[in-house]
Order: structure tokens, then sequence, then C-alpha cells
């Protein structure tokens, strides 16, 4: 018997009208990347799931095709949207508190609000968000928000992982103006991105909101992988752009290297 289906209590020899097998399929190939320290070749992933290298790659194309897995070259990983399917099931596991505790003490550092990015496409997803109960901010963040990442501090940080081709390739539709300080040129965004690589931070400065600055640091894993960022907004009227480099930013670095060494291999990725 397959090894997916003898995890799924023996979902193959089931004969009920009402179980899908192509399903059951799809589900294990997702199931063949936990614990995978990088990327799967189909012969690796038709091995984990216990099926056919076919059907393996049927299912997987499938799952690129609905965003779900990335493909490079001939190795596949999963993408951050797979958290729409379990995002209930990761906070209920621990993994909202694995994150949470260390935005708390930040935000009451910095008395803003914080977060917790991933990148899923040409979007900015956050996972984990602590709101400050002393200043709001205009933008309105909670666990699932997705931004355009060209245009947020946390997007800047992670198109930083990748390779200009690869941010052209996620923009080719054309970028929309926010404010009039919006960068709606790639090419624009790219240096950006460059820049945000060098300094090794990322920072908007109304381009999103108008009066509104942002600012966001790496989140590297064990394997100094970029698999998130850390982020936080403040009003103008409250905080400089020099204000957040001088004070805010070395706040959100020492953060960030304090999560790094918790967070389990594969839980983040960029996808």
């Amino acid at each position: 018997m397959d090894a997916a289906y003898e995890n799924a209590g023996g979902a193959r020899d089931r004969t009920s009208q009402t179980f899908v097998n192509g399903f059951a399929r799809g589900l294990s190939v997702i199931e063949a990347f936990a614990n995978a320290p990088e990327a799967l070749s189909l012969t690796e992933v038709a091995s984990r799931a216990g099926l056919d290298r076919a059907v393996a790659r049927r299912m997987l194309l499938t799952l690129v095709e609905l965003g779900f897995v990335t493909r490079n070259q001939k190795r596949f990983r999963l993408t951050p949207r797979v958290m729409r399917l379990g995002y209930a099931f990761l906070s209920q596991a621990g993994f909202d508190g694995m994150l949470r505790p260390f935005l708390v003490e930040l935000t009451q550092k910095l008395a803003e609000s914080v977060s917790v990015s991933v990148l899923d496409g040409n979007e900015t997803v956050v996972v984990c968000h602590v709101t400050s109960t002393v200043r709001k901010t205009g933008l309105l963040l909670r666990e699932g928000s997705r931004w355009p990442a060209y245009v947020m501090a946390s997007g800047r940080v992670l198109l930083s992982g990748l390779a200009d081709a690869d941010i052209r390739a996620r923009f080719h539709d054309g970028l929309h103006a926010f404010t009039r300080k919006t960068l709606t040129d790639v090419e624009a965004v790219i240096r950006a991105v460059h820049l945000t690589r060098q300094r090794g931070y990322g920072l908007v400065d109304e381009e999103f909101e108008d009066s509104l600055i942002s600012v966001s640091v790496p989140i590297y894993d064990r394997q100094q992988k970029l698999v998130a960022s850390l982020n936080t907004s403040s009003a103008k009227s409250r905080r400089t752009a020099q204000n957040m480099r001088e004070h805010v930013i070395p706040l959100l670095q020492e953060t960030a290297r304090e999560i790094s060494p918790t967070l389990p291999l594969g839980v983040l990725s960029v996808g």
C-alpha cells in the first residue's frame, strides 16, 4: 500500500462513493513536502507520496497552476498560498504562538503595531500581527491580509531574495499608483529592491498611503534562507525616516535575529 494512503488510514482501499481518489492523491503530494529541507524533484515527491511518477507529475502541475506549488527548473516547493488551506490549524498547532510573543514584546518597545509577512506570488501575506494598544495607523492589518509586494516595505524585503527576471515576471501586468509617490515602473521597483538588499532593510515613505511610513527587515531560517519579513508602520507625524533608521530598524533586526533560530525548517518560505 502507498505510504500516503497508509497515512490516510488506508484511503486506497476505501470504496465509499463519496471518496475522491484524485483529491486524496493531491493532498498526499502536498504532505510530501513536510520536513523537506529544500525543494524536491518529481522523483522525490513521487517517492514521498507513494505515487507513480506520472500521477505525481499531474498533481504537481495542477498545484503549480493553482498557485500552491512553485516550480524552479526541475524542482518544486510549496508556496505560502497553502496556508489558505490550513491557517486555523497552524494557529491551533502553535505557529501563531511561536511568533506572537516576539511581536508582543516588540510592540511594547515601539508602541507601534508589528507583523510578520511572507511572499505569495506578487503579494505579501500577513501570517502574524499584533496591534498596538497605544498608537494606531491607517493601515489595517490582520492575519491573512494581502497587499501588492511592490509597494510595501515588507514586499521590497521579500523581493530582495529573488532574481530581477523573477521580479519582472511577477509584475508583467503593470503597477498601480496608490499615491503620487508610488513607484509604478518595474525597473524603478527593482532598483529599490537592490537598495533594500544592500541596506538590509526596506523603507517605504508615503508610497502606499499618504502620511504613512513603513519599514521592514528580513527573517532568515536556520539555513540562512530568507523566509519572511518583520514589519511596522507609523504616521509621519510621529516618526521620520531618520527616526525609523536610528530607533526602529535596530529593534526590528534584533527581534528578527531572535525569531530565526526558533523557526522549524520549511514552516515559512518565499513563494
